[in-house]
């Protein structure tokens, strides 16, 4: 067998590994449109490509980000992470913010398309219908059993999850706005693994929308012709006096942002009650908020 030969063999065998990988990563993404399916645990290159990734969207996308409370980050034990959620971006913010990988979940309808879900079920996304802040279709509980096998998996898991369960435009903190879904899942993992050594961990993300915040590299951006630079446009559904819902587009464009970090919060400080505990986590994100919006 000639050395040619043998090349040419292992670039085949390689080609089909890597075309395998990437028909196996499209099925598991494809299974993400079934609320709670948790696809196999991501790499350690996967969770690399995510982070990369988290500070290259943050940079084009959002702008510079200043942290508070960075040290907060560094906590020993299991993790969940709730953030506010104002932006489609807020889990990119929240990649580079922290120092740490972490599952999350995210919408479904996110990762329909072939190619983010694939992408989504790579780095370990669990998805969930929603549709105004609620599971769809009884798939609450497939989300809770999932976070809190998450959880429970290992002592430094870590998980993402906006406990509002949609974008609030406005950043506006109200206790009606935050599901159960959280404080259910850590409730769930507690059954599972006891509560010691089990965290939330709250967020807060507060963007700068006033162009007096612009850096030189975006105003630059703008002067060579770019003049949609990190302009975003979204809607939201607006429930009318009647209960019929109106479509307002929300369009903006984000100059940086503020992170706060809060002290990570144990289980065993919070109320097993899931709307209570839920509440108290409420109350810290909003002072978050306003540390933020003050720096």
């Amino acid at each position: 067998m000639t050395l040619a030969l043998v090349i040419k063999i292992v670039l085949w065998a390689a080609l089909a590994f890597v075309i395998g990988r990437m028909c196996y990563w499209f099925y598991q993404g494809g299974k993400l449109q079934r609320t709670g399916y948790m696809p196999p645990s991501s790499t350690r290159f996967a969770r690399w490509f995510y982070k990369i990734s988290c500070h290259t969207i943050t940079f084009l996308g959002v702008g510079p980000v200043k942290v508070i409370g960075s040290e907060n980050a560094e906590f020993v034990g299991r993790g969940l992470i709730l953030p506010n959620h104002q932006f489609a971006l807020d889990f990119a913010v929240v990649g580079k913010s922290t120092p740490f990988s972490f599952r999350q979940v995210a919408k479904a309808k996110e990762v329909k398309n072939p190619i983010m879900g694939a992408l989504a079920a790579w780095i370990g996304t669990v998805g969930v219908q929603v549709e105004g802040g609620k599971s769809q279709g009884g798939g609450g509980q497939a989300v809770i059993d999932a976070g809190a096998k998450i959880l429970a998996n290992s002592s430094g898991a870590r998980m993402l999850l906006f406990p509002q369960g949609k974008l609030v435009f406005d950043n506006k903190i109200v206790d009606e706005d935050f599901r159960t879904g959280a404080t259910r899942i850590l409730n769930a993992t507690v059954a599972l693994v006891g509560s010691e050594g089990l965290f939330v961990l709250p967020m807060a993300v507060h963007y700068k929308r006033d162009r007096k915040h612009a850096t030189r590299f975006h105003r630059f951006m703008n002067a060579i012709g770019f003049k949609g630079f990190r302009r975003w446009k979204d809607f939201e559904l607006v429930a009318n006096a009647d209960g019929s819902k109106t479509k307002v587009n929300r369009i903006y464009t984000t100059y940086g942002a503020t992170v706060a970090i809060g002290k990570p919060i144990a289980m065993k400080d919070l109320s097993t009650d899931p709307r209570v505990a839920i509440n108290t986590v409420a109350a810290e994100i909003q002072r978050l908020l306003t540390l933020a919006e003050s720096n």
